[in-house]
């Protein structure tokens, strides 16, 4: 295992779940030879979503910078193949890519649809030389005329009514903020089908739903200065980081008034959640969180090419370029995660019980009856 490399990561290694933190900086060199390995070539970026969104946002910013990094700096190539969730994506990688390191998908949200066995994920994600994971969490909030008005977070236990919107019932940020306010025992109508992040945004700007969550990096750069600012909505919680055995506060949200999720609960609740759906919730969450995207080469990668673009990544992370547009631009640093504790947690979570699975999809089911746009 080589050192960190430099203060930051080691201050954010020390920031994360002692079982992550494990992995975070296991790269190896790939040695003199690997000099040459992309030079002359083209490298690709494969995005599962479309062009505009915050996967999309992330990827073209590693994409920037990524290319410096790579041994022999290859030329490299952005493609968007976004549909069903992002199985898409992912499906068709597996299908047409060759083992030659020259392609790395950027996906979200697919760990948790295959640690569910959604059916449109075809090809299971085990299959894949995993590169990395990136975290993120979302941040639930509110209109701030929500019921009889929402001043302060527990406001929200008061409401009722009121509707909250989602993309698709398959989505894992759908699943949890229903599982969430499930939870809480809050009457609330739930409204899914949106096309995008913006299009739910604007829903909530215009009145037609009141509650969402949203990514962080999007919460920073969209929500905070605009809604939060104006005293529109009311921010309510955040999704803990959950390494299965225990629940943070993730660090980026310093200065956000919400507590993590099951903190609001014991606040509102005065016990700890507990019971099936606690324990859906958590398996969603922590492979929704830890793993929200993921970073994949072909199946069968080389050790060679798989350890070159994980120390490029790592690079990139600590490339001063790379963090002051990440800071003006998303206003958040992404984190690339790696090494053997990190992929054998990642693997673990995508095969959990088979009745909590069976538990997940009944729950997407009943989803699927609520109002669609």
């Amino acid at each position: 295992m080589i050192p960190p490399t430099g203060m930051e990561t080691m201050r954010r290694t020390m920031r994360l779940p002692a079982c992550l933190a494990a992995g975070l900086v296991l790269a190896t060199s790939a040695g003199a030879q690997a000099q040459q390995l992309y030079e002359g070539k083209q490298f690709t970026i494969l995005i599962n979503f479309t062009v505009g969104g915050p996967t999309d946002t992330e990827a073209r910013l590693l994409a920037r910078h990524i290319g410096r990094h790579l041994p022999g700096q290859p030329t490299i190539i952005i493609r968007n193949l976004a549909g069903a969730g992002g199985a898409i994506g992912s499906n068709w990688m597996a299908q047409v890519s060759q083992p030659d390191g020259m392609m790395l998908g950027y996906f979200t949200g697919i760990a948790a649809m295959a640690a569910v066995d959604d059916p449109a994920i075809r090809v299971p994600l085990t299959d894949f030389t995993f590169a990395a994971g990136s975290p993120g969490i979302t941040i639930a909030f509110a209109r701030k005329d929500t019921g009889a008005g929402i001043r302060a977070p527990e406001d929200i236990m008061k409401a009722s009514g009121f509707w909250a919107g989602g993309l698709t019932a398959e989505t894992n940020k759908d699943i949890r903020t229903r599982m969430q306010l499930d939870m809480l025992g809050i009457n609330y109508k739930y409204v899914t089908g949106y096309k995008g992040s913006a299009e739910l945004r604007m829903a909530v700007t215009q009145g037609e739903v009141q509650m969402m969550a949203e990514s962080l990096p999007t919460y920073r750069s969209s929500i905070e200065p605009s809604l939060v600012k104006t005293g529109e909505v009311v921010p309510l919680w955040s999704d803990p980081i959950d390494d299965g055995t225990s629940m943070s506060r993730s660090p980026d949200t310093e200065g956000i008034p919400a507590l993590p999720f099951h903190e609001f609960y014991r606040k509102v609740k005065g016990r700890e959640p507990e019971g099936e759906m606690w324990e859906a919730y958590r398996l969603m969450n922590s492979v929704g969180s830890i793993f929200l995207r993921i970073l994949l080469m072909a199946p069968n990668t080389s050790k060679e090419h798989k350890a070159a673009v994980q120390k490029a990544l790592l690079d990139t992370q600590n490339d001063a370029a790379f963090r002051d547009e990440a800071m003006k631009t998303i206003k958040f640093l992404p984190n690339f995660m790696m090494g053997e504790s990190v992929e054998q947690l990642f693997r673990d979570k995508l095969n959990p019980d088979p009745k909590m699975k069976a538990f997940v999809r009944a729950y997407i089911e009943e989803g699927k009856k609520g109002v669609k746009k």
